[in-house]
């Protein structure tokens, strides 16, 4: 019997198991919250940076700066930690984590989870906890994690976020749509780029008629980050449509007398090094936004990343 190849072991692999977590976008991210008021957000990762391997016992302590303007409430917040290569030994297992606020728990309000998806060497989890802020954004606190496992396993953190949506009676209205997750993106091992593709649906109806400007953010653990320079290593578009089938100097040609016909894409868009690995962006997205169904998607081409966060920030005129 003719064995397969090990591209065609994945391919195969993915096609008897969609759901699987694997190196291909397989993990759109969730949406937690939508709303529309006057106000605004932000994300911080306060002083946070890698941990380096966190044994049982160990902790690791962010502190994060007031924030907030003067005036504004807290709509909705998260608290996140980044974390990845949870092992014990060679296996792979779920992180043990405590967290507190100022030395008050937390509770966790939600884990996501994502893997290479086929048996090989260091084939450990990488995921995302968050958290409710539970925080007022106007005064300073530090964010302490430990490693509570109770044999020998291990993991490392590459940083930790924090997320606030906000009420200023000041500001324009405004309408967020805020998502998270953890969907693991490589184009390797027989995953290609067009695979190794994350999904960001923002399905909330929007006043295109009032909008004034819109903004993409989104922020990926390890994306922007490799130890040799790869061209074009990621790709993020926006309402981006399919392949046209028209040579690439067409496209081009087309894109620019029709601008917002067709989407935009962009190239190695996510900014990080070794000491901050969460890589973020943010994208003017207006001229590209549609009523409804809009559609962000996030591509690996040899970067290697965790796609975890995006907000959708549309504000309208008054």
């Amino acid at each position: 019997m003719r064995s397969c190849s090990p591209a065609l072991l994945v391919l195969l692999l993915l096609l008897a198991a969609p759901a699987a977590a694997t190196y291909a976008g397989d993990r759109p991210l969730t949406p937690v919250y939508a709303g529309t008021l006057h106000g605004g957000y932000l994300y911080s990762q306060g002083n946070s940076t890698y941990s380096g391997t966190l044994e049982p016992g160990e902790t690791y302590a962010v502190r994060f700066d007031a924030l907030l303007p003067d005036g504004a409430a807290v709509e909705f917040g998260r608290l996140y930690l980044y974390w990845s290569w949870s092992k014990q030994g060679q296996e792979a297992v779920y992180p043990s984590i405590a967290v507190s606020i100022d030395g008050a728990p937390v509770e966790s309000a939600a884990r996501y989870v994502d893997t290479k998806g086929f048996v090989s060497k260091n084939d450990f989890f990488s995921g995302l906890d968050a958290f409710d802020a539970g925080v007022s954004g106007a005064e300073p606190f530090t964010l302490t994690a430990t490693n509570t496992a109770a044999g020998n396993a291990t993991f490392v953190l590459q940083g930790a976020a924090l997320l606030l949506v906000y009420t200023d009676a000041g500001a324009t209205e405004t309408m967020f749509q805020v998502l998270e997750g953890a969907d693991l993106l490589y184009a390797a091992y027989g995953i290609t780029p067009e695979m190794a593709t994350g999904r960001m649906i923002f399905d909330r109806p929007i006043d295109t008629a009032r909008v004034a400007s819109a903004e993409l953010f989104i922020a990926a653990p390890s994306g922007g980050y490799t130890s040799t320079e790869v061209p074009e290593k990621n790709a993020l578009s926006f309402n981006r449509g399919g392949e046209s089938g028209l040579p690439s100097f067409i496209q081009a040609i087309l894109d620019i007398i029709f601008p917002t016909a067709n989407g935009k894409t962009w190239t190695d868009v996510l900014d990080a090094d070794e000491a901050r690995q969460v890589g973020t962006d943010r994208r003017d997205v207006t001229v590209w936004l549609r009523p409804a169904g809009n559609l962000a998607e996030l591509t690996d081409n040899g970067d290697y990343l965790l796609l975890s966060n995006a907000v959708l920030e549309v504000r309208y005129s008054s």
